[in-house]
């Protein structure tokens, strides 16, 4: 006895199954009189969606010939769209300006660093050997104030001997 596979659509299909594989959703399951308190018990023309219908009576063939307002897709999408797309582009630009003048500084600052490194070099040792030449002019100063000394002590020691 073999046993034919049932259609997935077939009524006797538990929609409510919890397969992963169940793609529709159980249909939603209105409460019965039963189960409403009294309180919230109306008769049909008052019920949440007649109240609508009952509003504003009108034929359902005026209903369905009535035209809804078209889509303004150049509005709602493309203006803005297009309007990020331009604000993108300036950005671009202005920050491809902006790392370009970054650069061109920086080259002509890594340029010129070592002309300036060696102007402060040649300062310094300006200062340096300046330095030097008083430190040796005062040196031969007193060399020859030493020496002025020793001639005078030996003039000074021959008046004094005779000699």
């Amino acid at each position: 006895m073999t046993s034919t596979p049932k259609p997935l659509d077939s009524p006797t299909r538990n929609r409510s199954s919890s397969s992963p594989f169940n793609s529709t959703p159980p249909p939603p399951s209105s409460p019965s009189v039963k189960d409403l308190p009294s309180n919230q018990l109306q008769p049909p023309s008052q019920s949440p969606l007649n109240l609508s219908s009952s509003n504003a009576v009108r034929p359902l063939a005026d209903i369905i010939s009535e035209r809804f307002a078209p889509f303004d897709h150049q509005g709602s999408i493309v203006g803005p769209f297009e309007n990020e797309t331009a604000r993108d582009l300036t950005f671009e630009q202005e920050l491809g300006a902006m790392l370009l003048d970054v650069i061109i500084e920086t080259q002509a600052w890594a340029s010129t660093r070592p002309k300036h490194e060696s102007q402060t070099a040649v300062q310094k040792f300006e200062t340096k050997i300046s330095e030097i030449m008083e430190i040796e002019k005062e040196q031969e100063k007193t060399r020859e104030r030493l020496n002025d000394f020793v001639v005078r002590m030996k003039t000074a020691l021959a008046a004094l001997t005779g000699l």
